[in-house]
């Protein structure tokens, strides 16, 4: 048997249902929120993700030369290809809202949290240089999150690029890079560690540390400062959740430009749910005019695991009928009355095999269904059909044509 490779996943049925479910919501969401979807390849040139997204993403590729002698890779994100679709059209009305749920690929250590092949949500807003476009996005994130019924579990934290450039050329000067590395990693090395990182690197801890607790901004007036303020405003009074400004959250450095965020669980067992910041110049990058972008992706692995861990991953799609005929005659009925079911939006699974019918509700209880239908000839000269509730046991006769009837006994 030829065995699945490593990083890579199977979705059966039970799995597949509640990941449609999820995608769903996302999408909805989008929409509410005034976002149209796109879709782009699911290659592109190497040298697009050479232009934008730095050396760690080029070394997690999946890239090959093609037949055509060109460099191409399995697109790892979005961005790049949103920033060259916008580049290419010069009659786009802007702002633009643009959303897409799609796979992504890379080739990385697999682990908790992470596979080789992951979809992802990404929605961008396009052509706005206010912080009003970065507060929907992240209202947009916290909606998304509140449907799936974990905002409760969730923080969202905001940060901005261009406080904490300011805050570094004026009380730790000349020291760019190594804060920022520290600043990123702060949680994921020992304090000891820290401590010999910033002696190192001559950094004084005490700053450093006001950085991480956010004293640094105590009495600190910037503009900046004052978008984030705006922008924590913005998401209360839009989706009701209340954000955090914390000067630890920098992401991806090689791209973003001003306000940055992500969202995650409380008790910090999981990765980052979502994540994304605004990034200005990717855009004019790629040839394109010079366009103010902002945006961020929400990954599959992450909120499978959050979810699973308070029991909200389930499918929550409505209850399907199983049409059981139990003569040929019944087997002739049962397309119509399949027909009229699905005609009033009930989900119906026919059955296919030449089974009895003790087999064939052995069937629909390993299914998990809660409905048969049971039909024969009686039925089909009555035109009845016989619904039999698996979970009581309890079974009446019900005329076809009475659809009101037939979703009053599935409530």
């Amino acid at each position: 048997m030829v065995e699945r490779l490593r990083g890579f996943r199977d979705f059966y049925p039970e799995e597949q249902e509640i990941r449609s479910d999820v995608f769903r919501t996302m999408k909805d969401s989008c929409r509410q929120f005034g976002f149209k979807e796109i879709d782009g390849p699911s290659v592109e040139n190497v040298e697009l993700f050479a232009n934008k997204s730095g050396m760690e993403i080029m070394n997690q590729m999946f890239s090959f030369r093609d037949k055509g002698e060109r460099e191409i890779a399995l697109i790892p994100e979005l961005t790049p290809t949103v920033s060259r679709m916008v580049a290419a059209r010069k009659d786009l009305v802007k702002p633009l809202k643009w959303f897409s749920v799609q796979k992504f690929w890379r080739y990385e250590e697999p682990q908790s949290g992470r596979t080789r092949e992951f979809y992802q949500l990404n929605a961008d807003i396009i052509g706005s240089e206010s912080y009003l476009a970065d507060a929907e996005l992240i209202s947009l994130g916290a909606y998304i999150l509140k449907s799936l019924g974990i905002i409760g579990f969730t923080k969202i934290r905001v940060s901005s690029r261009i406080l904490i450039d300011r805050l570094i050329e004026k009380y730790l000067p000349g020291k760019r890079e190594e804060v920022y590395y520290v600043l990123d990693r702060w949680s994921k090395i020992s304090q000891p560690d820290r401590e010999s990182f910033v002696k190192e690197n001559g950094i004084d801890l005490g700053v450093l540390s006001s950085f991480v607790d956010g004293k640094i901004l105590e009495g600190y007036d910037d503009p900046e400062l004052q978008n984030l303020f705006k922008i924590r405003d913005f998401v209360s009074s839009s989706v009701g959740v209340d954000i955090e400004i914390d000067l630890k959250i920098v992401r991806g450095i090689a791209y973003y430009t001003g306000c940055v965020f992500e969202a995650s669980d409380r008790e910090d067992k999981f990765r980052s749910i979502l994540g994304g910041g605004r990034y200005d110049n990717v855009i004019g990058q790629l040839g394109g005019e010079n366009t103010p972008a902002t945006g961020f992706a929400m990954g599959d692995v992450v909120l499978e695991n959050i979810m699973k861990s308070k029991g909200l991953w389930v499918h929550k799609g409505g209850k399907q009928i199983f049409l059981a005929p139990i003569d040929q005659q019944g087997r002739i009925y049962s397309t119509r009355v399949a027909s009229v079911l699905r005609s009033i939006g009930l989900k119906v699974d026919l059955n296919v095999m030449e089974r009895g019918i003790s087999k064939q509700l052995d069937y629909a209880s390993k299914m998990g269904y809660e409905y048969v239908v049971i039909l024969g000839e009686n039925e089909a000269i009555k035109e009845t059909v016989s619904l039999k509730i698996l979970s009581s046991g309890q079974q009446k006769e019900i005329p076809l044509t009475g659809t009101d009837e037939l979703f009053g006994a599935m409530k």
